[in-house]
């Protein structure tokens, strides 16, 4: 777990401390990377690092979800955009993520590619689940299923494509969602 920071000077602190991981992750293997050893890179001691975190997963989870967050036209892709923006909604997207290669490296590097699925799928639900009041029994367990397939299904891509080379333009790509997105998975 992380703690949600009061104070701009607070944020500010936590993020460094989620770059360093980050600088650790592009040399070292994640389970290779200590708290004493990120306290030691940073020049702080342990006891400023469970200030905002209550573990190197707790850092981790940080890192994933500020990323996240840091895109926000994701939202668009979810919640039902026009299909004249979609488009380009998507290609943002993925230029987003072609130009946090080095985060996906990291991610990769250690294995952690499926925590990114899972934290970007969590955020999801959290962000888009209608109040409890709206939505009752199928149409809840429906809405919580169809996130999880855009989710899975989108970040699968940036996956792949990081796992190619980038071998596709954002463009190519954000094409290719946005027909999945928008038409039948199977013609009859």
């Amino acid at each position: 777990m992380y703690k949600l920071c009061k104070t701009e000077q607070s944020a500010q602190r936590q993020r460094q401390l989620e770059e360093g991981l980050l600088s650790a992750m592009k040399t070292k293997r994640y389970e290779e990377i200590t708290i004493s050893d990120l306290c030691d890179q940073m020049g702080i001691p342990r006891k400023s690092f469970y200030r905002y975190f209550s573990s190197k997963d707790g850092a981790l989870h940080a890192l994933i979800d500020h990323t996240l967050l840091d895109f926000e036209q994701f939202s668009g892709i979810l919640v039902g955009s026009s299909p004249t923006n979609i488009h380009k909604e998507l290609r943002s997207f993925f230029e987003f993520w072609q130009q946090h290669r080095q985060f996906l490296d990291a991610l990769e590097r250690s294995g952690l590619s499926g925590v990114l699925v899972q934290r970007a799928i969590s955020q999801a639900q959290n962000e888009y689940a209608l109040p409890r009041e709206q939505t009752r029994g199928d149409s809840r367990r429906l809405q919580s299923h169809a996130i999880t397939f855009c989710i899975c299904g989108i970040m699968s891509m940036v996956t792949r494509w990081h796992r190619s080379g980038y071998t596709e333009s954002p463009a190519e790509l954000a094409q290719i969602a946005a027909t999945l997105l928008t038409r039948p998975l199977v013609q009859s």
